[in-house]
């Protein structure tokens, strides 16, 4: 897919698990088991997918999966199995090492977001991709230093501060343009400052859900993640997101969704909806 001058495409970084009950929120078993299939530990396959941009001389990666530092014990509570970087075999599968990208836009700094954006070798982390500039909200990162309760567990310094120390991780405040085409979108109902990537031309928009839409269901208002911080920020977040959207005919792509790439939005008597599925690359 084109869009501007960029051209689009989905990086694939694998699957892991979640409990289906914290992915649902208060939306019964008996309804979301008809469109997700919990395993017998409750847990609901999620899939890790990142988008890259290629044009006007940058190479823009958004999200970068969950990497390869993980113990024996998480790999099995997460029923997460890669033995190599599977964000990296995705982007060599479209002709692009890891050293070719210029710019990556981390949403948040969540485990399955930021994983993949550093390397441990010889007793050290760096940088997975060398050349890039990492952007991240100024408002996550200091979040993700001292984090709730609730939430700590999604945070991973390792994952994240060794690219303050490598000096590529800039701090973004508020809405941002990269450029006339790409633009960052602020979101504060999952955790605190969320960016969510829009990239536009005069005919197409294409929004990245991130965690605001895990799945083409979290469409319908009170299906909200248990891991959001504030629930009522999000559900007025996916309002008013999914109004704009279906009035300008956004795409929207999905990093989580296992069975959809990318949709288009329509809106019925329950509200809205995804309509056509949107081939991606």
């Amino acid at each position: 897919m084109n869009i501007g001058r960029y051209t689009i495409y989905p990086i694939e970084g694998g699957c892991f698990s979640l409990d289906g009950g914290a992915l649902y929120g208060i939306i019964p078993k008996p309804l979301w088991e008809k469109t997700s299939y919990p395993d017998s530990l409750n847990r609901v396959q999620v899939q890790l997918r990142s988008l890259l941009l290629v044009g006007n001389g940058r190479k823009i990666l958004v999200d970068t999966g969950m990497g390869l530092n993980w113990s024996e014990k998480s790999r099995e509570i997460y029923n997460y199995n890669n033995t190599v970087n599977p964000i990296v075999e995705s982007l060599k599968a479209y002709g692009f090492a890891a050293e070719d990208i210029t710019d990556i836009i981390l949403t948040h700094l969540h485990f399955d977001h930021t994983g993949g954006s550093v390397v441990y070798e010889n007793g050290a982390y760096r940088p997975q991709f060398p050349r890039a500039a990492y952007y991240i909200q100024k408002k996550q990162f200091e979040w993700a230093q001292s984090p709730s309760d609730k939430d700590k567990g999604s945070f991973i310094e390792s994952t994240f501060m060794p690219l303050m120390e490598a000096n590529v991780l800039s701090l973004l405040d508020g809405y941002t343009r990269l450029d006339d085409e790409v633009e960052l979108l602020i979101f504060n109902g999952h955790t605190k400052a969320q960016q969510l990537l829009r990239v536009f031309d005069n005919d197409t928009s294409l929004f990245y859900a991130g965690d605001l839409f895990p799945f083409a269901y979290h469409f319908k208002p009170p299906c909200i993640i248990a891991y959001d911080l504030d629930p009522l920020t999000t559900l007025k977040e996916k309002d008013d997101i999914l109004r704009q959207a279906y009035k300008e005919g956004w795409i929207v792509f999905f990093q989580h969704d296992p069975k959809n790439t990318a949709v288009t939005i329509a809106k019925n008597e329950k509200g809205f909806t995804a309509k056509d599925i949107i081939p991606i690359g």
